[in-house]
């Protein structure tokens, strides 16, 4: 994995985390809303997906998937050909 996809990949996941944290703390202020019965659970799973969908979607907005670079290295071959045309002396 290249070091940018690396770098790109915990930055989503940041991001990820602290829309999570959000959404958990939004819970935690109001427990009326958000309690342990079927429609307070319901509740709990939007705030957490709403939380975490929106710092992520608004990143992959902002820095697209990397592409990635390959660094093609070229040979080159020199060939120099010497003609001694001196005439010689006898």
């Amino acid at each position: 994995m290249g070091t940018s996809l690396k770098i790109w990949l915990q930055t989503l996941a940041a991001g990820a985390v602290g829309g999570f944290a959000s959404a958990g703390l939004s819970i935690l202020a109001m427990p009326d809303t958000f309690n342990f019965t079927p429609a307070g659970w319901t509740n709990i799973l939007k705030s957490l997906a709403i939380g975490v969908l929106v710092p992520v979607l608004t990143f992959l907005k902002q820095s697209p998937l990397p592409t990635s670079t390959q660094t093609t290295i070229a040979t080159v071959t020199a060939t120099k050909t010497v003609t001694n045309d001196e005439p010689t002396e006898e």
